[in-house]
């Protein structure tokens, strides 16, 4: 027995739920969102980096459902051991200035197995990762970036990010989307399963303070983490000038999984300069001398000792 029905369930009120519903009310349909503890907790929550976390391998949901577990476990089961570092924790952005449309008529992509299974690593490690239990059937553009990778993205709006929380401006940025748009937020819904049929997923059920809550969906689930709303890390290249930056959902071909990312056209500020500096200062009059004769670097001391060889 169904308590609601709707075209998309969202798991969380992060970025990545949020981002979804917004892109599913824009495209005519209606959603849940549900909001467990943390999906909305204050920016700068401190997270942990650099550590292997079972949990990763299913975007950090607790479910009790022996079922629902075992679903996301064939679904990451080939990925093996998967480690958060600090850069994992920063919101994606890509630089997709020499990305163009493909055209549907055109050579169609070869199919690569491992680019699927790295991407799906990539996506579960992130905050701002999730799994669609479809493949995408909304309304997405395909794009190629300059070095051949094929990207499905929707786009959902522009921001101009603060430049010292770029997370916690998206968050902003998407709870007031949604709210304009007329989405409601269940609060204290925690998930407990995903409801299958045949196979297929029909939907999910949550607990609430009144009792457990199923919902159906028509077209699939969203499940995200709450996630960090800002890096813990020094800080994130953005462009110069102010830039807009596109808010985007962003997947691959016949791939589950996805994130959300800022794209832009213009190019990122440059980091901080390398500490690095040779030992001998001459510059031979060709590179092969050069590179013969400077054996020696010596580095300064960036966030802990180099590696050794570095």
């Amino acid at each position: 027995m169904w308590d609601e029905e709707v075209d998309v369930v969202s798991t969380c009120a992060g970025i990545a739920g949020l981002a979804h519903a917004v892109a599913v009310v824009d495209m005519g349909g209606d959603v849940f969102v549900a909001s467990s503890r943390g999906d909305t907790e204050p920016s700068g929550t401190s997270v942990a980096v650099r550590s292997r976390v079972d949990r990763l391998h299913w975007l950090e949901v607790d479910v009790p459902d022996p079922e629902t577990n075992e679903y996301f476990a064939a679904l990451s089961s080939d990925l093996g051991p998967l480690t958060r570092s600090a850069g994992d924790v920063d919101l994606p952005i890509r630089v997709v200035e020499h990305a163009e449309a493909v055209d549907p008529r055109g050579t169609v992509a070869p199919f690569v197995g491992a680019h699927l299974r790295d991407w799906a690593a990539r996506c579960l490690v992130s905050p701002y990762g999730y799994l669609y239990t479809r493949l995408s059937d909304w309304q997405s553009a395909t794009l190629r970036t300059i070095d051949g990778e094929s990207l499905e993205v929707a786009e959902i709006g522009s921001i101009t990010p603060d430049p010292a929380n770029v997370g916690g401006s998206v968050l902003d940025w998407l709870s007031a989307q949604a709210r304009d748009r007329g989405v409601e937020v269940h609060q204290a819904t925690s998930l407990q399963r995903i409801v299958f049929e045949d196979g297929d997923v029909v939907g999910a059920e949550f607990a609430t303070p009144d009792g457990p809550l199923a919902v159906r969906a028509r077209h699939g689930v969203t499940v995200a983490s709450g996630g960090p709303q800002v890096s813990i890390a020094a800080g994130q290249p953005l462009p110069a000038d102010d830039a807009t930056l596109r808010v985007c959902l962003v997947g691959r071909t016949a791939s589950r999984f996805g994130r959300v990312e800022l794209l832009t056209s213009e190019p990122l500020a440059m980091g901080p300069a390398s500490t690095c500096r040779p030992v001998n200062r001459h510059l031979h009059a060709h590179l092969r001398d050069t590179h013969t004769h400077l054996q020696a670097w010596r580095c300064g001391k960036v966030n802990r000792y180099p590696s050794p060889g570095q």
